[in-house]
Order: structure tokens, then C-alpha cells, then sequence
């Protein structure tokens, strides 16, 4: 009987101890996408498997116990799950890896348009990743602009270490471009923020400083190169939505509405693969009622992209994208008591607007060493203004580029190009002009040196612009990268630039308000301009990033806008304009992939040398600094940033005997925080984010441009999900 009773206490025991089960689940990445070739491994063990394509995997025969499991990949930080109980039931996980930042090993595109590491280029550059974006809610891609080192806002017109100041949102000195593909319009050559897709966004390249040896034109102050997603393995649909609320205005007499304004936008998004095609679909709706009033808007965006694999090396990449806008317009305010309420006779006054873009790219691997890519795009522009006179205009613009890149050797890379472009213009304010352009390119990268790389680029470009008489340039660049050590890299460039007038700083005739008009000016001639950087980056440990940048841009035949003797707006051409500054950016990982602080500082010197005196609209001194704290699956952030009372502004707007803008002279230094919170979930092992941002948490009043109020306080709580 004791045998027996020893034998039925041992046999479950036998039993339980030769017993296996198994560990499976899917490995994501916190964008919601799969993670392939990521390893997961039983600690102490043996046991183990690499999830697949999908992100999926199966670690199998493992004895019942208690385990902990690391899962790692390169890119990712490492994620250990402590205490799994394996037994009977079989364990399934969603594991979220979080992406890690290698700067040094970052690929960007936009600086020699061919891919590079970010250590080997010749020019200041900045790399957004898209959770920054996430993160912070930012509605329009121009927001987050401001929050970027050396970029300037002022309200709708992006500048480059001070390369524009504000021209009424005519023109641009820095291209912005969408795969490669500039975004801007055929008539007045300005860019519409809402028009880029942020849910498709990989990453944004942020080139400082003159770039027309590759880029032409419109790149005399810089680039900003959005490059979109990739096709995904597996099907996913993201779906967001916000809502918002501006505080009560400091003071009481600015609260014109009893209410508080608020602003929400919903956007779905999908992409999957079928096949050789990949696919992503998305719209989005996003209304504002502003803290102003006759400021509100109300968008559609729609966009649309195909990517289709004729081989592993060769694709097609179709994108569209569609805006339509319902917008208030606020110019200035009534005066500095009523900062909030535009002047009588705007009061009322909206555009509406029409707007679609659409690119195609055909990349082509010869071989090893050649690759080439042709790129057409055609862009509509559309609107419609109602105020003291109807105003619209309407633009198409079509634009064809042919890039080669040819792997000479180890130590020589070329790159050469061809692209057109065509518009005309149907309106009643820029007339009817047509505008014709051509420019090619060529830039020749060595690495014969040991630890050098350098780099020589020159293109020309021929610009017509209806009955004027057209315009030729050349424009040359010589960039070097040095690795003085293993922890230390100098750059230097320097090179020339140039920008044509747009027709609608040509043509452009129309009201403005107050009995001021926009007058032409035919004699309006293209700038151009020289240019040098010298920089350095210091890595000390893999903690402490550092980096310098002096430069300085000498500009000839510079073109503003001015005031003339009649009382009209009109653009002219200074005759020499100097801007010099420093740049410096420290990044401290205080805790690595956990803490992190970003300070960046600016000096700007931007004369007008013929009548020695300041640029306007550009600030001395900048300020932006970050804390960013991670623990977990939270995420809490703090924003500060700073600029110096802005110098010169359109005096003549304000002062007698126009005074346009009433009190247009009121502005300060600014001072303005946001902060974040976060928190990363899993709802049914679906991803999913929310964010809590206060923007101006102080409600610090300020402007970017005379008789503006920037955004005051507001609150918003932003939810995300990845299907």
C-alpha cells in the first residue's frame, strides 16, 4: 500500500516535469508596424525564435515554469517581460518595441539626393522623426517648424537662419518638398501647410542653408524634404482624433466671444500590400473656431498613394493629395485693445480654396553602381478671396525632373540632373502670366582622402517669366567633411544661390485695406546670393552630442516688400543684404532612451547694408530647449522657447501718415512653454496613445508679425489607435 500510495504522489508530478507548452505572439514597433528579424529569447535559456515578416512568432517546447523574455532588435530598445508563467495554456503577447534614435547611423536623402549617413554630410541638417509630431499634436506641419533650431515661423512663412522675413505669404527662399517633389503653387509660389499628410510622414530632412546648386530657385535659404512612409507587410489602420480649447484671454477686455473656442479633427488612415502593390488611404477633417475672431477654418485633406514593385529594385510611387479650405481672414487687429477682433471693414471677410497635388516617381536600378529615378508632378491651385473686392485666382503647374546617380568607384559618386517646369495663371489680381523654367544639375562627392569627403556641385537654370526678358544663373558649391576624430567632425561649405520673383511679386495688383493697394513692379529682377558654413559636431560618449555652425549669406538684388511714396505695397530689390549668425545645439541623453535635453541657440545679424540698419522680422537671439522623460509606456515632455524683441518691421505700416495697423509697433521678447503627457496601452493587444499638450501655459502674449496675436493657452487630448 505505501508503494502505491508513493507512485500516485510521483506520477504528477512526473507528468507535470516532462510537459511542454509554447510562447507566441507578434512583435510592433510603438508606430504600429511589424517588427522582422527581431529576436526573442528566454532568459538562461536556449529557447528562442526571430519573429517574421509579419512580426510574428512561436518559441516552442518549452518546460512548464516561470520565465522571463527578452525581446531586442537593432534600431529598437531592448524590452524584457518578467514572469511568465508557461503551463498548461498556451502564452500569447503583443510586444511593442520602442525605436531608438542612432544619429550617427541615420540615412538622409535630401542634402546630395542619394542616400547618405548623416555624419558624412557637408551641411547643417536636422532629422524629425514622426512621433515627434505625434506627440505633441501638432494640427498643421508648419507647427512643429517652430520648434526646430534655427527654422523661424512667421505666421505662415518658414525661414531658414533668417533667409525671409514676411512677405504676405508670396514667394519662398526655402523649398519645401514632398518625396523630392516641391510644394509649391504656380502663381504666388507659396506653400500650404495643410496640404501634407502627417500620418504618412517616415521622416523630415531639414537642410540649413542655400541649397540651389541642386535644388534651383526657390532653395536659396534651405530645404525641408518630407519623405513619406514605406509600404507595409501587414495590413494597419490608424485612426486619431483630437479636441482642443482656448482659454479665456488674459485680459478681459480682448474676450470679444462669452464662449471658449474650440478646435477638433478626426483622420483614419489604412495601408496594407497586395502583392506587388502597397497602398495607403487617408482622410482627415480638422476645424478651428480660434481665439479670434473671423479666424476660424474648417479643411478636408484626402490623400492617396500607390507603391508598386515591378522587381525587388524597381517601383512605381503614385501620391495625390487634396485640400479643401473654408477659412475666416484675420490680417491685423483693430488695435491693441481689441488685439482679438480684426478692423471693421475685414470683418467678414473668408477664402475658400481648392487645392490638389499629385506626384509620380519611377525609380530604376540599372545595376550596382547606376540608378535613376524620373519624377512628374502637377499641382492646381485654386481660390477664391470675398472681402473689400472678389479675388481669385487659379494656377496649374506641371513640373517633370530626371535624376541619375552612378557609383563611379569606391571613391567617386555622381549625381546629375534634368527638370522643367511650366504654369499659367488665371486671375484677376496676378493677371494671366505664364511661367516657364529649366535648370541642370551635377555634383561630384570624393572619398580619395583618408577621413575626407568633399564634394563639389554646379547647376544652371534658365527662368522665364511671361513678357519679361528671361533670366540665366549658375550656381556653384564646394562642401567638405572631415573626421578630425573618432568623436569629432568638421564641415564647411560654400557656394552661391539664386531666386526668380514669382508672377505674383511681378503682377500682382489689388486692395489690400485702410486705401492701401498692391502695386507691380515688371522691373522686379532674381537675387542671388553667397554663402559659406563652417561647423563642427562632438560626440562625448554616446551620451553628449554637440554641435556648431558659424555662417554668413551676402545677398545682392534682395527682394522685399516696401511702401511707396503713393501709400501701395510693392516688392523691390534692396541692393545688398548681409545675414550672419551662430547656431549651436547640445543634445544630453541624461538616461538613455528614457531622459533626454535638447537646448538649441541661435544669433542672427541680419543688416540691410545699404541703409545700415536690420532686416525685418528677424529676432537676434533664439532659444529652444526640450526635456523629454520616457519611463515606461509614459511619455512627458517640456517645450521652451525664446526670441529677442524683433529689431525693424514695416514701420511705414504703422506709423502716420498711413497707419494702417493701429499700435502695430506693440511687441516683445518671447517667452512660451508647452508641455506633454502620454501614455502608450494596449486595448485587446491593439496599440493605441493618448496625449494630454497645454500650449503657452502661461498665456504669454506675443506676435510674429505686426497687429497678430499668436495662439493664446490652450489644452487639447489627442487619442490614437492602430488597428
Amino acid at each position: 500500500m505505501k508503494k502505491i500510495s508513493l507512485l500516485i504522489l510521483i506520477i504528477p508530478f512526473l507528468s507535470s516535469y516532462g510537459q511542454t507548452a509554447s510562447i507566441k505572439g507578434k512583435v510592433i514597433s510603438d508606430k504600429a508596424q511589424p517588427v522582422i528579424g527581431a529576436n526573442l529569447i528566454l532568459s538562461g535559456t536556449n529557447f528562442g525564435d526571430a519573429s517574421d515578416i509579419k512580426g510574428n512568432f512561436e518559441i516552442r517546447n518549452i518546460p512548464f515554469g516561470v520565465y522571463n523574455l527578452e525581446a531586442s532588435c537593432i534600431g529598437y530598445g531592448k524590452r524584457i517581460i518578467k514572469n511568465i508563467t508557461v503551463n498548461q495554456s498556451t502564452k500569447s503577447f503583443t510586444i511593442v518595441l520602442k525605436e531608438t534614435a542612432f544619429e550617427t547611423e541615420q540615412v538622409i536623402i535630401s542634402a546630395s539626393k542619394y542616400e547618405q549617413k548623416l555624419q558624412d554630410i557637408t551641411a547643417s541638417t536636422a532629422i524629425i522623426q514622426p512621433d515627434y509630431i505625434n506627440r505633441r499634436n501638432f494640427i498643421s506641419f508648419d507647427d512643429m517648424l517652430r520648434y526646430i533650431p534655427g527654422v523661424q515661423m512667421n505666421l505662415e512663412q518658414v525661414s531658414i537662419r533668417g533667409s525671409s522675413g514676411y512677405s504676405k505669404g508670396v514667394g519662398a527662399r526655402v523649398l519645401v518638398a514632398i518625396n523630392g517633389i516641391p510644394l509649391y503653387a504656380g502663381d504666388n509660389g507659396d506653400v500650404v501647410w495643410e496640404l501634407i499628410p502627417l500620418s504618412d510622414i517616415e521622416r523630415v530632412e531639414v537642410i540649413k542653408g542655400p541649397a540651389s546648386s541642386l535644388y534651383g530657385s526657390s532653395a536659396i535659404g534651405g530645404v525641408i524634404n518630407i519623405i513619406t512612409k514605406s509600404k507595409v507587410q501587414s495590413p494597419v489602420t490608424y485612426f486619431k482624433n483630437y479636441i482642443g480649447v482656448y482659454d479665456k484671454p488674459v485680459h478681459e477686455q480682448w474676450d470679444w466671444d462669452n464662449k471658449y473656442r474650440t478646435f477638433y479633427g478626426v483622420e483614419l488612415t489604412h495601408s496594407g500590400t497586395t502583392e506587388n502593390l502597397g497602398y495607403t488611404f487617408s482622410f482627415k477633417k480638422f476645424d478651428n473656431m480660434s481665439y479670434r475672431q473671423n479666424d476660424y477654418y474648417k479643411r478636408y485633406l484626402g490623400h492617396v498613394k500607390l507603391s508598386y514593385s515591378l522587381t525587388p529594385d524597381n517601383y512605381l510611387l503614385f501620391f495625390s493629395n487634396y485640400l479643401y479650405s473654408n477659412r475666416g481672414n484675420f490680417l491685423y487687429w483693430k488695435d491693441s485693445r481689441n488685439a482679438l477682433v480684426p478692423k471693421d471693414d475685414e470683418n467678414g471677410n473668408y477664402v475658400l480654396s481648392n487645392r490638389i497635388f499629385s506626384g509620380l516617381i519611377y525609380h530604376h536600378k540599372f545595376s550596382e553602381k547606376l540608378s535613376g529615378e524620373v519624377k512628374t508632378s502637377y499641382y492646381r491651385t485654386n481660390f477664391d478671396g470675398y472681402g473689400l473686392e472678389v479675388t481669385s485666382s487659379t494656377a496649374n503647374l506641371f513640373r517633370g525632373e530626371l535624376l541619375t546617380n552612378y557609383i563611379a568607384s569606391d571613391k567617386v559618386i555622381l549625381t546629375t540632373g534634368l527638370e522643367a517646369a511650366y504654369s499659367d495663371v488665371a486671375s484677376n489680381i496676378f493677371q494671366n502670366p505664364e511661367f516657364f523654367g529649366a535648370g541642370a544639375y551635377f555634383q561630384a562627392e570624393y572619398k580619395g582622402i583618408d577621413k575626407l569627403i568633399a564634394s563639389f556641385g554646379l547647376r544652371y537654370d534658365y527662368i522665364k517669366i511671361d513678357t519679361l526678358i528671361g533670366k540665366n544663373a549658375l550656381t556653384p558649391r564646394i562642401g567638405f567633411n572631415y573626421k578630425l576624430h573618432d568623436d569629432i567632425v568638421l564641415r564647411g561649405s560654400i557656394g552661391t544661390g539664386f531666386r526668380a520673383p514669382t508672377p505674383a511679386e511681378v503682377f500682382t495688383s489689388t486692395a489690400v485695406g485702410g486705401g492701401v493697394g498692391v502695386k507691380e513692379n515688371p522691373n522686379l529682377t532674381s537675387e542671388t546670393s553667397l554663402s559659406f558654413e563652417l561647423g563642427a559636431q562632438y560626440k562625448y560618449s554616446s551620451r553628449i552630442n554637440f554641435d556648431m555652425a558659424f555662417f554668413q549669406t551676402e545677398y545682392n538684388n534682395f527682394i522685399e516688400p516696401n511702401l511707396t511714396k503713393e501709400g501701395d505695397i510693392q516688392f523691390i530689390n534692396l541692393t545688398k543684404a548681409r545675414i550672419q549668425g551662430i547656431e549651436t545645439i547640445l543634445e544630453w541623453s541624461i538616461i538613455p532612451e528614457e531622459l533626454k535635453v535638447t537646448v538649441g541657440y541661435n544669433y542672427l545679424w541680419a543688416r540691410d547694408i545699404e541703409k545700415n540698419k536690420s532686416m525685418k522680422y528677424r529676432p537676434r537671439n533664439s532659444v529652444y530647449a526640450q526635456i523629454k522623460y520616457s519611463p515606461g509606456q509614459f511619455d512627458f515632455g517640456v517645450d521652451f522657447r525664446h526670441w529677442s524683441r524683433i529689431e525693424e518691421i514695416d514701420n511705414a505700416l504703422v506709423e502716420p501718415p498711413l497707419a494702417l495697423v493701429v499700435d502695430g509697433d506693440k511687441r516683445v521678447p518671447v517667452y512660451v512653454t508647452d508641455i506633454t503627457a502620454g501614455y502608450n496601452f494596449l486595448i485587446w493587444n491593439i496599440p493605441a496613445k493618448i496625449y494630454l499638450n497645454a500650449k503657452n501655459i502661461f498665456n504669454y502674449n506675443y506676435v510674429e508679425f505686426i497687429g497678430n496675436i499668436a495662439p493664446i493657452r490652450n489644452v487639447s487630448l489627442s487619442t490614437e489607435i492602430y488597428f
